[in-house]
């Protein structure tokens, strides 16, 4: 491993090889050095279980003596082989652990797209074999289970990880295929390494280096001889055509009217420091740039290698945009390059640009989240292109090519896959051993290429159709009558006609004749002759020549022949990958933002140099980065080569280009010129003061930053310092270096549920930062225990907790609490919350021992992230005396000193009565200290008193006013009589209108009063018969009990009876 100085022998000389060679070792060695640790330990765990029979469940996560995590599957058995898109292709099961059955594979972050696996055997002779793959998909239990008959296995499909690397892709055929001594394989699963990650930065490296080729900008990044005073070229688009950069495209709206932008120079770094600061003020006048941004914009523009650091909250993607907009103005033709470390910062990027109206843009690669990013993407580009007809025949012939190869790489794995002879296997045999038979079986072959016109009749010709037809007892007569009816069914003859072949009547009677008969004369044989015509002899002897070529093939033949297909067809891949580049290249010729004359590089500081350099093309004119080489460094697996460690600054893997411009370390160097962004709007002033004593100086606050305290609190900025022991870490377990802390975990968990029920929060405004996946596991199993609010985690550090055991595979994929998710607060590793913010930040450092071991939090850059995060408020638990030590962490505790910050205990309060004040050391304390019991009497918005006990005024957001409304309604000035928290609606006071013909009122909300609806008198009468009718009824004589009913008068004499009797009253 070279170290990073050039002072330091090396082979090569100071300059771009020398470079060019350090950063593909470095780089090669943190990408594989982790995978080698882990194919050493699973090598051993597969020797030591080699004659052990299969298991039938067991433990996949494991763990090296190094802390390497990895992946383990046992019981390898190859089920098919496919010839797709990355050439071979294995289908692999392997038993499936109880805990991942059914569909929780599908669910549990293992076998994801794209990353990489090794497939390790081992045979009887304790030979090992290694063979890298990358992963296509997997398949769960269920969709295994009609190949199994059971739900105990499941498979995972993927293909080489070099495709060109054929000896790999022979030998492990031959050990999967069981050709030769017995072998048994595992699968080494690495979740982290992402194949196309690390492959394509080490070919351009190693292109660049075996090609000699040049870099821009290569007299400062690799000088040969240490330089002094360099100076900086401008960007070489701008020059005599136009020296001038008009800021018109940054005018601010609201001052359109006044002094129009001023115009930039490319000579602003000559002009005088008056004459410099003078125009730094026009601009901000006619601008939204501060002071910072407008200096640095001058810069940039200024420089053709431009460095920007911008400290948090200082807006360095707001002046990436706006160098965009202003060299895109100045030379609309000139395509720009915008690179970011994920796929998150791009598409904000981006957006940031199509938002100011830059609509222009190409989004290369995948990964994008957003749905936006569809129509900027390089298959959106070529479905809305047209291509020229020279174009369009070089990729249809390319195309011809791969699909070739394709299909003899089918055929040729179909032949591996069945039992069966396949007359892609026996082909090349029986030509060279047997030729009369071949050639009795390529002339029906010929025969029938001729009759069959159609591409897709061919194909199936191609395909060895006489030879099947023959090895199932079929004869010559056969082929013909089935050449006819695939010609009717296909349309190219009708159905019962005959072909042209078939119209010779001497050829139809004869259906057995040898067909070299029927193509005209007989064919001499250079080799071994079959005795006799293939077609002619029964099939119990076909079944013996076949038993007979089967033991003559060698499958290890069988398997070279694919090899060789592979390489041909990773050839014919290349030719049409030079062809699709040239196509690609035409549809991006009017783009305005992807690539290739200025590079804009955000968060530089995050980027490793190789990752870097590997953008420095040389036709790049003008290069742009932007970041913060004092936060957080590039990321890498060997930690022990960074600059965390002593041993490392030798050759400091995590040393991003920017930090080595900016604060170069090798003896002699220059640092590089840098432009710095001042003006923070993030943090109060308060938490910026830890960052101004300690990493900038310079740092200015926005107005803005002035904010509301944290209500509950008696200070914005805490420090609760305690003596509370770590917890002693199992070595044993998964995640064994890492660390938690019990008390600070009890500690921070009340805290949380103190402020959530003093202050008025929404989802992600309350953040717990730890250094460690340990502790963060700890806090979230006791928040969710004691339900004190819903968790929101990155998928970084779900996929760690899982690895510890702290959420099983259903939660790995979506993990949510059950409580309502505005009462969400966030959990995260330091590491992982670089670029983000919350309204209260509490920060827990876990260490606390007697060997005073800091562990993680000894880190400049980590500190300066932890602390830097909060904008209302920033609360630390941890150990003071222990993090002393460290000289940053010194500064930062004397900061908390001198303002009274810190302390044994929290100090909570009244917001509204300080003297109520309670001090809060232990978990248990913040429930029992006793609350206001003062009334609230705060007037609120409705005009109504708080009737409530006191508390903060900002609570009363949650709470509902139980008074009365009252309030007058504008249509009928009746009063509301609903509660003042409920929507006052329609009116429902009675109101009586007397509108009804019967003459009665009736009684209806006064709501209802204007509206048409037919109206029913709601009055109930006595009902009143006529007098009459009810007199007769009295009247009606009674007839004497002794007149017997057959002496009774008519009805009619009856009724003339009763008429007299009502005339003589």
């Amino acid at each position: 491993m070279p170290p990073k100085d050039p002072a330091n022998n090396t082979y090569h000389q100071p300059g771009i090889p020398r470079l060019l060679d350090v950063q593909f070792r470095h780089l090669r060695y943190d990408t594989f050095e982790p995978v080698i640790d882990a194919c050493y330990h699973a090598s051993q765990q597969l020797a030591v279980s080699f004659k052990d029979p299969p298991p039938l469940d067991y433990e996949v996560r494991q763990n090296t003596s190094r802390g390497t995590q990895y992946s383990l599957f046992r019981d390898i058995k190859l089920e098919d082989l496919r010839f797709e898109r990355h050439g071979i292709t294995l289908r692999l099961s392997f038993a499936c652990p109880s805990r991942l059955r059914q569909r929780r594979l599908l669910s549990s972050g293992h076998f994801e797209s794209g990353m990489l696996m090794a497939l390790i055997g081992l045979d009887s002779k304790n030979m090992l074999s290694t063979a890298f793959c990358t992963i296509d998909m997997c398949q769960s239990t269920l969709a295994m289970k009609p190949t199994t008959g059971n739900h105990l296995r499941a498979s995972v499909v993927a293909s080489f990880a070099d495709p060109q690397d054929i000896d790999a892709a022979r030998q492990a055929l031959h050990g999967l295929k069981d050709y030769g001594p017995k072998q048994k394989f595992v699968i080494v699963e690495f979740s982290n390494v992402l194949v196309a990650g690390y492959y394509w930065i080490l070919k351009h490296l190693q292109h660049l280096s075996s090609s000699n080729a040049n870099i821009s900008f290569s007299d400062f990044v690799a000088p040969s001889k240490a330089q002094i005073n360099l100076p900086v070229e401008l960007p070489a688009y701008s020059g005599a055509e136009a020296p001038f950069f008009d800021l018109s495209v940054l005018q601010d709206p609201g001052k359109k009217g006044m002094d129009p932008a001023p115009k930039v120079g490319s000579h602003f770094l000559q002009l005088t420091s008056t004459d410099r600061n003078a125009l730094i003020e026009d601009i901000c006048s006619a601008t939204t740039l501060d002071q910072g941004q407008a200096a640095a914009l001058c810069e940039n523009l200024s420089r053709g290698l431009a460095f920007t650091q911008g400290p948090p909250g200082t807006g360095k993607t707001f002046l990436g945009v706006s160098l965009a907009k202003v060299i895109l103005e100045h030379m609309p033709k000139t395509p720009i390059l915008v690179a970011c470390m994920t796929n998150h910062a791009l598409d904000n990027f981006l957006g940031d640009l199509i938002g100011q109206g830059i609509t222009r843009v190409a989004r290369l690669g995948n990964g994008s989240k957003e749905d936006w990013t569809g129509r900027y993407t390089m298959a959106s580009l070529r479905k809305n292109s047209r291509l020229s007809i020279g174009q369009s025949m070089r990729l249809n012939k390319s195309y011809r090519g791969v699909q070739s190869f394709t299909n003899e790489g089918t055929k040729w794995c179909e032949a591996l896959n069945t039992h069966t002879l396949t007359w892609t296997a026996v082909r090349d045999h029986l030509e060279k051993n047997y030729s009369n038979a071949f050639y009795d079986f390529h002339k029906c072959r010929s025969y029938k290429e001729q009759e069959l016109e159609d591409v897709r009749q061919k194909r199936q010709a191609a395909g060895g159709f006489a030879f099947q037809h023959w090895c199932t007892g079929g004869d010559l007569k056969e082929i013909k009558g089935f050449s006819r009816d695939l010609g009717a069914f296909f349309g190219k003859t009708k159905a019962g006609s005959k072909s042209p072949a078939e119209s010779e009547p001497s050829e139809e009677d004869s259906p057995l004749e040898s067909p070299t008969e029927q193509l005209g004369g007989p064919v001499e044989y250079p080799y071994q002759v079959f005795p006799g015509d293939v077609w002619s002899i029964p099939m119990d002897v076909r079944a013996a020549w076949i038993a007979k070529w089967k033991s003559e093939l060698s499958l290890s033949n069988n398997i070279d022949k694919l090899a060789e297909i592979q390489r041909r067809y990773m050839n014919a891949r290349e030719q049409r990958s030079e062809v699709h580049s040239e196509v690609d290249a035409s549809y991006l010729a009017d783009r305005q933002v992807i690539g290739m004359t200025t590079l804009i590089c955000e968060e530089a500081g995050e980027i490793m140099e190789a990752q870097t350099i590997s953008t420095l093309l040389p036709s790049l004119k003008h290069a742009i980065f932007i970041g913060d080489p004092l936060q957080l460094r590039p990321q890498v697996s060997q930690t022990c080569l960074s600059l965390e460690t002593a041993y490392g600054t030798k050759y400091r893997l995590d040393e991003s280009l920017f930090e080595r411009m900016a604060m170069p370390r090798a003896p002699g160097a220059q640092p590089f010129p840098v432009s710095k962004l001042k003006l923070q709007r993030r943090m109060h002033p308060d938490v910026a003061d830890l960052m101004r004593v300690t990493l900038y100086p310079f740092l200015e606050d926005h107005p803005s930053t002035s904010r509301l305290p944290v209500a509950g609190m008696a200070h914005r900025t805490f420090w609760l310092d305690h003596q509370e022991p770590e917890d002693a870490p199992d070595a044993l377990a998964a995640g064994g270096r890492s660390y938690s802390n019990t008390f600070e975990c009890a500690m921070i968990s009340e805290l949380v549920r103190y402020l959530l029920n003093t202050n008025d929060f929404n989802s992600g405004d309350i953040t717990v930062l730890v250094p460690y996946s340990r502790q963060l596991g700890c806090l979230k199993e006791r928040l969710v225990r004691t339900r004190t609010c819903s968790i929101a985690l990155s998928n970084k550090d779900k996929e760690d907790l899982a690895d510890m055991g702290f959420l099983d595979d259903a939660e790995l994929q979506q993990f949510r609490s059950t409580v309502e998710v505005s009462r969400m607060v966030r959990l995260a590793t330091i590491d992982g919350f670089q670029g983000e913010e919350a309204k209260v930040v509490i920060l827990s450092t876990v260490r606390s021992n007697i060997q005073d071991r800091v562990g993680f939090l000894q880190t400049t850059n980590r500190v300066n992230v932890a602390c830097t995060r909060a904008r209302n408020g920033f609360y630390i638990v941890g150990n003071a005396t222990l993090l002393r030590t460290v000289d940053m962490w010194s500064t930062i505790i004397d900061n908390f000193q001198s303002k009274g910050r810190i302390g044994s205990a929290f100090i909570t309060h009244c917001s509204r009565h300080p003297h109520l004040a309670h001090a809060v050391s232990r978990p248990r304390q913040f429930q029992e200290q006793v609350a206001c019991n003062k009334p609230c009497t705060h007037v609120l918005d409705c005009g109504h008193r708080c009737e409530e006990l006191c508390h903060e005024p900002a609570l009363h957001s949650r709470m509902r006013c139980g008074h009365r409304c009252d309030k007058p309604r504008p249509e009928c000035s009746h009063l509301c009589t609903k509660k003042c928290s409920e929507p006052c609606g329609d009116c429902s006071q009675t109101v009586l209108i007397d509108s009804l013909p019967c003459g009665h009122t009736f009684a209806v909300q006064c709501a209802d009063v204007d509206r048409e609806k037919e109206r029913k008198c709601t009055v109930r009468l006595e009902p009143r018969m006529r007098r009459c009718v009810r007199e007769a009824a009295a009247m009606r004589p009674r007839l004497p009990k002794q007149v017997p009913l057959r002496t009774m008068p008519s009805m009619r004499a009856a009724l003339h009876q009763i008429v007299r009797s009502r005339e003589n009253l």
